[in-house]
């Protein structure tokens, strides 16, 4: 279990109540992980979401079985390891998360996190819709991204 003050800041909470706040506390685990560690591979069961505390945290896709490219870096406060919270039987990782720097994280189980939505539909409600909003940022980020490739 989590204290409110450790994952307050993270800004993904940042428009909850502070009940909403204490009960997502209540489910989550602080971790931490050394520099140049794994986080979640590509294609790895994804089964928890990330918010990092402190540190930094490289997104990576890999291009082919010996090259992987960074599409973003995390920095303290944001949130990743989304393919989590999808709706799906089989869920995977999008990308590989790869620690930069030594960090210290917040996660929370996906079941657990599902089970508490279940619970307080108002607070799944406003949690996922941060969620969206991260989705579109990382998507506007890869359009840019792509659009200078080409």
């Amino acid at each position: 279990m989590a204290r409110v003050e450790e994952i307050k800041s993270v800004l993904l909470l940042t428009h909850l109540e502070k009940e909403m706040v204490e009960k997502v506390a209540a489910i989550a685990t602080i971790t931490t992980v050394k520099n140049g560690e794994y986080i979640f591979r590509e294609n790895d069961k994804a089964e928890y979401l990330y918010s990092l505390l402190e540190g930094k945290v490289a997104l990576e896709i890999e291009k082919n079985t010996s090259t992987s490219v960074r599409v973003k870096d995390i920095v303290p406060n944001r949130t990743f390891g989304i393919s989590a919270l999808e709706d799906a039987e089989e869920k995977k990782s999008m990308s590989h998360a790869r620690a930069l720097t030594d960090c210290k994280l917040v996660c929370w189980e996906a079941s657990k996190l599902e089970r508490l939505f279940a619970q307080d539909p108002k607070l799944g409600l406003r949690f996922m819709k941060r969620i969206s909003i991260i989705l579109k940022n990382r998507l506007q980020v890869a359009y840019a991204q792509m659009a200078q490739n080409s």
